[in-house]
């Protein structure tokens, strides 16, 4: 009988420690979709900023094509 009770401690120790790491392993899961989407929502950001800055007139490269 305390060898079965040995296992059944060791059972749940052993399912309690794998339930610690799964839920570690998700949270920097999630952690690295924030990541990357945090830097998707930048370089959009600043593909917008880019398309809506005027151009001057001088910006423009020059016609070369006569």
């Amino acid at each position: 009988m305390e060898y079965f009770l040995g296992s059944v401690k060791l059972m749940f120790f052993v399912y309690a420690l794998a339930a610690v790491i799964s839920l570690i392993m998700a949270w920097v899961i999630k952690l690295i979709f924030v990541a990357v989407q945090a830097q998707k929502n930048r370089a959009d950001a600043r593909d917008d900023a880019k398309a809506e800055t005027p151009i001057e007139p001088g910006d423009a490269a020059p016609d070369r094509t006569a």
